[in-house]
């Protein structure tokens, strides 16, 4: 009889940190797609100003932090949908 007690209280940290995992995966995973992206169009002769490389970084930030959160729905549906 304790059995579905100690489950039903466990699932749902289970499901958030699968959710947590796979979210972490994703932001790895696009972060350094875009950081390889980056890397293959420098030109050492010409100069990229100041804020152009900030902008960058932000973008890749916030860009890696969608792909992210995306993960962690899509895993999230998955085990719901099972």
């Amino acid at each position: 009889m304790s059995e579905p007690v100690v489950c039903a209280t466990l699932c749902p940290v289970d499901l958030t940190l699968g959710c947590l995992k796979w979210a972490a995966v994703g932001f790895v995973v696009a972060f350094a797609l875009m950081k390889l992206f980056e890397a293959s169009q420098i030109h050492d002769d010409i100069p990229k100003p100041a804020f152009k490389i900030r902008q960058t970084k932000r973008a890749t930030f916030v860009l890696s932090t969608f792909a992210a959160v995306l993960s962690g729905l899509v895993w999230l549906l998955v085990q719901k949908l099972d």
